[in-house]
């Protein structure tokens, strides 16, 4: 019996609940605990400074402009105490992710984290802060394999089938890191600065660049160019990877262009970082046979 070309509706539904490699979810949940446990140690030193009544704000100025409900842990956390301890609880959440022990839990804890952190503490909010709790949220809600694993040998014989598990959390963090890179480049066509093609040159003057100084008025058409060809890279980034075999160039071109802004700013590399988990749901089957391969065996 021929078959006929599947449905629109059908290939929709595909996109969410075609079964993809378990492996890919483990992957991805190892290197954003890793990440997540970088940006918690480097709050920490100054968890005193950003999180306590005794700080940059106190929680009554926050409550009152915050938009909508206050939903943070902080509110029941005023003392450097307390904080300390709340951190303490929310790293060991994120261990216990990256190991996969009771990870639906340990997830749950990590997103509960990145908005109570987030809501606290809104002044030092930077575009990594948006991207983790984003992708916090997707790992919350994906599956969550025992692959990767240090859960029980009887939890591990009872998903040993788990080979394939559905798609839809790789969608989704695909689709949010295309609205990433869309969304940015946007934003910038109501701005002077990129769309004048001055952006890179103010940027590398500020205190924010790595090596400011005057040696910038030397490239000024060199870095013109530079801005424009962010845009563009940011703009083809998302089609690039979409398509299976175009998408070892998007990822090539998105390593350069966040290793170069880790390079050429100061302190930025978890940027470079968590936008790096998003881009392993584009791995594929074969990439994960490759990278097990290269793993030590366990005994």
């Amino acid at each position: 019996m021929k078959t006929g070309t599947p449905s629109l509706s059908a290939r929709v539904t595909g996109l969410f609940l075609d079964p993809a490699d378990s492996r890919l979810y483990a992957c991805i949940r190892i290197a954003f605990a890793l990440v997540s446990l970088l940006n918690l140690m480097q709050i920490w030193p100054d968890r005193e400074i950003f999180f306590t009544d005794a700080g940059m704000v106190d929680q009554e100025v926050v409550r009152k402009y915050t938009v909508g409900a206050y939903l943070s842990v902080f509110d029941l956390c005023h003392d450097v105490g307390a904080v300390s301890n709340y951190m303490f609880f929310s790293g060991c959440g994120m261990v216990l992710l990256l190991l996969g022990v009771w990870p639906r839990l340990a997830a749950g804890v990590v997103y509960v984290w990145y908005v109570s952190y987030a809501m606290r503490a809104p002044l030092i909010l930077v575009g990594w802060d948006e991207v983790l709790r984003c992708t916090a949220f997707l790992v919350l809600i994906s599956p969550m394999p025992a692959c990767w694993s240090l859960r029980s040998r009887r939890a591990l014989k009872r998903a040993a089938p788990e080979l394939q598990v559905p798609c839809y959390g790789l969608t989704l963090m695909k689709v949010q890191l295309a609205a990433i890179y869309l969304q940015a480049v946007l934003a910038r066509l109501d701005n002077e600065y990129w769309m004048s093609g001055d952006f890179m040159s103010f940027f590398l003057l500020s205190h924010n660049a790595r090596w400011p100084g005057l040696w910038v008025l030397n490239y000024g058409l060199l870095l013109k160019g530079v801005t424009y060809l962010v845009l563009l890279v940011e703009l083809a980034i998302p089609f690039l990877l979409m398509v299976p075999r175009w998408r070892w160039f998007g990822f090539a071109a998105g390593i350069l262009l966040h290793a170069g802004i880790s390079l050429m700013s100061y302190n930025l590399m978890l940027f470079f970082l968590a936008m790096m988990t998003l881009y392993l749901s584009f791995l594929r089957p074969e990439d994960m046979d490759w990278l097990e391969r290269r793993l030590p065996r366990r005994s």
